[in-house]
């Protein structure tokens, strides 16, 4: 049997590496999600809803129309 020499540009190879748009998008998305988890929990949105938008005249507690 011969010995056979292994390749070096075979042995030393690594997997493909992600490509660039990528990581900008992971980094892009996550960013963004920490800013919402941020928003979230200082509550720096205020409040937020349908009765957000009536003024306080227009607003009926507990009544009938």
């Amino acid at each position: 049997m011969t010995s056979q020499s292994p390749d070096p540009a075979a042995s030393d190879e690594s997997p493909p590496r992600m490509p660039r748009w990528v990581k900008v998008s992971l980094i892009v998305v996550g960013a963004l999600i920490l800013l919402f988890l941020v928003l979230q929990l200082t509550d720096v949105g205020g409040q937020h809803g349908p009765a957000r938008h009536l003024s306080s005249a227009s607003v009926i507690v507990g009544g009938h129309v």
